[in-house]
């Protein structure tokens, strides 16, 4: 008896030990060194509850020692502070979710609205005549912006307009001097200045929802009908946890008072400094936002390539993550834009509510512009407001780039910082179309209307962001052409550069369309070929500039229109001693002349090599770029340059002798529209939506009519979702080639997907083997790919197509 009493009882302390291990809390490692290297001294904690604590809760504290701290309203969060014994208890308590340090996170600082098609957005008579009459712009979306503050005496950022709310914290910038009982948090409401100390909200606020009141228009933000909802937690110095906390918990609280729908964050760190954990208190509160409707938008990162380096925050399921790159041109991924470990091996839809254990994919969503953005400029002291006169921390100078009259209310700056209210203001105006979207729909609609890009997932997640398609695909409109094509073409005579139109500061003159590097191997010449919109209006003082570069020197040629002549010349870039860029102009150039629309410009190899100082001659030349600039003041007696209009593109090889004439660049062909149902699980679509591929393909989207002639191969990819209950998907697409070869990719991988192609008729031709189908002898026309399977959880995948041989 004593013997079987014993094995009772020793099963019995088995089994509480295992509950207790089971419900022990998630223990932050800094929490826990803060802890080892000082055991008699007190450090702050967030202490996360799994539910609302409760008087119980409060007494046990108490018996501690813990007698007093600040308790959040609708995050089951405690902000105090704890001693070794103290923590070594509450680390083994059950009901505790994570124990947690206040961290300091840093702030992610490091022409865009044409370039994702908001202007064209607000011409779109269909999706105006759906909106009611009005152009979509965010209209009473309300926007939680976590940062350092606002400035809202900007009178593009005004208090009691556009900027509905405006609060301060007791412990964003004061030290942590905790009251002696569990008290609220009390915040300090409408302060017209609550970015003291940084300018890097008030910047990306104007870039989210700027009236552009101070510059006629010309700076605005992507919705200017957005309500914002500053919560200042922290400054220049970084955001800290206890701050962060209660600013989601003060969105959380008023959601319905100022219908609070999307939640911006430009702050965090890296997964190498802060692994991904669901229990932390920033994602169980970002959770509980998407679990209330709420669409949050985290910035991915500015620690450039390497593992680990993408914020840990924004890979949380349930929260979009926004990469940066540039704002023309191809878009490039910025080099400082936080790549992620992988293409995704998780979910970017963890249901409503959302499943807490879901798997992160360690990558970005979606990219937006985070180079060289112009936006608000905060009155009060900080990097964000001065770093626009340093151009070699934000790639130019406002002095040169933003008119004079306009330096007093804008400055420069670059980061994932500001792409991240820029997607959250495309958000804003899908939720304005479309109020009934859930976090899940907005996020595969933004995804499945980006604009293809040739970059792996890690880096640009499923491209571009593409407004205009966004919205209409919000409103149940079929897709048009994406703003701009991203893909270089392969074609030796197509222009390296392609720019957005009406996207220039002053005349049409100054408007870049298209630029064109070719080298004639007969003449031993580069020729420069600079397309306009209208150049029958230039005027004296304009200059327009082609730059690229041979190894690591930059060689430019100039037009500018003097007060008595034309006069064309080249030079290269130098260096100063303070970091900025200088064009040393060596002499005049072969030849130059304006023709219609085109400036042409003629230079000879051996210039360039000069230059150089070596022999370029079947090299790759690369960086192109394309710019015009106004001349402030008079070329006789010197003045301020001041850019209108830049533009990047593609590399150009100095070999052979391309066709003089360029042959025209595809026009890609617009995603169509998912379907979007106002239910709490979002519906998959079953139309193609085209994502980036890594390597660039000669024809980035299929062309509307199939035809038999075309030849070679090209890719393409296709995603969707199978959810909980739903047993297939079908993607329709075009063949053109007589050889088709497919795979599928999933996430989660555990779960089962089946592929299968079928024709026009949807009679079954292939199903794939080792998740692969390879065809020969398929006639042109409308084919099917149909994914099926019955799966416990959503699961997303991705199949890449590729036709010809």
């Amino acid at each position: 008896m004593k013997t079987l009493f014993s094995i009772v009882f020793l099963l019995l302390t088995l089994t509480i030990e295992q509950a207790t291990a089971l419900a022990a809390p998630s223990v932050d490692r800094l929490l826990q060194q803060q802890i080892t290297a000082a055991p008699l001294e007190s450090k702050p904690v967030v202490i996360t509850f799994d539910r609302n604590p409760t008087s119980a809760d409060f007494l046990f504290l108490k018996s501690l020692g813990i007698i007093g701290g600040q308790v959040l309203r609708e995050l089951p969060i405690i902000l105090t502070k704890i001693n070794a014994n103290q923590f070594n208890v509450l680390k083994t308590k059950s009901g505790i979710r994570s124990l947690y340090a206040n961290h300091i996170f840093r702030a992610f600082d490091s022409q865009s609205n044409k370039f994702i098609g908001v202007s064209k957005l607000e011409t779109d008579s269909q999706v105006t005549t759906r909106n009611g009459g009005l152009p979509v712009s965010g209209k009473n979306i309300g926007v939680a912006y976590v940062d350092t503050g606002i400035d809202a005496t900007h009178p593009d950022l005004k208090l009691g307009e556009n900027v509905v709310q405006n609060v301060i914290f007791p412990t964003a910038e004061a030290p942590l001097n905790l009251p002696p009982e569990f008290i609220p948090i009390l915040p300090v409401e409408n302060q017209p200045m609550t970015d003291i100390e940084g300018g890097h909200g008030t910047f990306g606020a104007g870039v989210l929802a700027g009236t552009g009141a101070a510059s006629g228009g010309f700076y605005r933000g992507v919705a200017p009908n957005a309500k914002l909802i500053g919560l200042t937690a922290g400054n220049d110095a970084g955001l800290s946890t206890f701050a962060i906390v209660q600013a989601l918990d003060y969105a959380l609280v008023t959601q319905f008072l100022y219908n609070i729908r999307v939640c911006n964050n430009s702050y965090g760190t890296t997964l190498a400094d802060y692994p991904y954990d669901p229990l932390d208190p920033i994602n169980t509160a970002t959770r509980m936002m998407h679990d209330r409707n709420i669409t949050v938008v985290f910035a991915a990162g500015n620690d450039g390539e390497g593992t680990d380096k993408i914020n840990p925050f924004s890979v949380a399921p349930w929260v979009i993550s926004v990469a940066a790159g540039e704002k023309q041109g191809l878009g490039t991924p910025a080099g400082f834009s936080s790549r992620g470990n992988d293409n995704g091996t998780g979910t970017d839809t963890p249901g409503q509510p959302a499943d807490e254990l879901a798997s992160p994919n360690l990558r970005p969503d979606i990219i937006g512009s985070g180079v060289d953005i112009k936006s608000t400029r905060s009155k009060g002291p900080g990097v964000t407001n001065v770093a626009g006169t340093i151009p070699v921390f934000v790639g130019a100078n406002d002095l040169s780039t933003i008119p004079p009259a306009f330096l007093p209310f804008y400055t420069t700056s670059q980061g994932t910082s500001f792409s991240t209210p820029q997607v959250s203001g495309v958000v804003a105006m899908m939720l304005e179309a479309n109020p009934l979207l859930t976090p899940d729909q907005v996020v595969t609609i933004l995804r499945q209307q980006a604009t293809p890009m040739p970059y792996e997932e890690r880096i640009v997640g499923a491209g571009y962001v593409d407004a205009h398609n966004a919205v209409r695909a919000a409103l149940i409109l079929t897709a048009v052409p994406h703003p701009a094509n991203l893909f270089p073409s392969d074609d030796p005579n197509a222009p390296q550069i392609i720019d957005a139109t009406d996207d220039q500061l002053g005349t049409t003159a100054q408007d870049i369309r298209q630029g064109r590097f070719v080298y004639d191997a007969v003449s031993n010449q580069v020729i420069y070929t600079l397309t306009l919109a209208d150049l029958s209006v230039k005027t004296p003082n304009m200059r327009w500039t082609m730059t690229s570069k041979f190894g690591v020197t930059d060689v430019f040629v100039t037009a500018s229109v003097e007060e008595l002549a034309t006069t064309y010349k080249y030079g290269k870039i130098t260096i100063l001693a303070t970091g900025t860029r200088n064009q040393q102009t060596i002499g005049t150039v072969d030849s130059g002349v304006i023709q219609g629309n085109q400036i042409i410009i003629r230079l000879g190899l051996d210039k360039i090599n000069a230059a150089v100082g070596a022999n370029v001659l079947g090299t790759t030349s690369t960086g192109t770029q394309a710019q015009s600039q106004i001349l402030i003041g008079s070329s006789l007696s010197g003045g301020l340059l001041l850019s209108s209009d830049i533009a990047t593109g593609s590399d150009f090889a100095l070999n052979g002798q391309p066709s003089p004439e360029p042959t025209p660049t595809p026009t890609p062909t617009p995603t169509p529209t998912p379907t979007v149902t106002p239910t709490p699980t979002p519906t998959p679509s079953p139309s193609p939506t085209v994502t980036p591929t890594p390597e660039p393909s000669p024809s980035p989207s299929p062309t509307p009519t199939p035809t038999p002639a075309e030849t070679g191969k090209f890719e393409e990819r296709y995603s969707g979702t199978i959810n909980v209950g739903e047993n297939s998907s079908e993607i329709a697409f075009s063949v053109r080639r007589s050889n088709l070869d497919a795979q599928i990719n999933q996430n989660h991988g555990n779960q089962e997907l089946i592929l299968e192609l079928l024709d026009g008729n949807r009679n079954l031709i292939a199903t794939a083997v080792n998740k692969k189908i390879a065809l020969d002898g398929l006639r042109s026309g409308t084919y099917y790919y149909r994914v099926r399977g019955s799966v416990n959880r959503a699961v997303d995948f991705t199949i890449k197509s590729s036709q010809g041989r």
